[in-house]
């Protein structure tokens, strides 16, 4: 089949062996790495599955920058699905449906505060790393 090469799997992984990432109430899928497909550059997208959620949520995801432009997006069908997102010193409360764009360089972190909905992350590099 010609373009099979094209079509991928999403792949579970544990939020924990992510760099600067820890266990939280969400399902995490690794959905597309474009270095497995040819062509220029890459770029990788992964899903946060987010549903029933305890009434304290921990925070997830520790401040940490990236040599790569990021873009997330904060979608849900009910427009519960409710984000804490910190670029550098500032906090923001975003609330779904939004797109958050992360040029490369900024400290970031992000946290699920309530809802349930779909968290992407689309990431522009061949060569993923995070950085503190």
């Amino acid at each position: 089949m010609k373009y099979e090469h094209l079509i991928t799997k999403g792949i579970e992984q544990a939020l924990s062996s992510v760099a600067f990432h820890h266990d939280a109430p969400l399902t995490r899928y690794v959905m597309l790495q474009k270095d497995k497909i040819e062509g220029d550059g890459g770029f990788r997208v992964v899903s946060h599955i987010i549903n029933e959620l305890p009434n304290e949520v921990p925070p997830y995801c520790e401040l940490h920058w990236h040599d790569f432009d990021e873009v997330n997006l904060i979608l849900s069908e009910d427009n519960s699905l409710k984000y804490k997102i910190r670029l550098d010193d500032e906090t923001y409360e975003v609330i779904a449906p939004a797109t958050v764009y992360i040029p490369k360089g900024i400290k970031h972190a992000a946290e699920v505060v309530s809802g349930k909905g779909v968290f992407l992350a689309i990431t522009f590099t061949k060569d993923y790393q995070a950085k503190q």
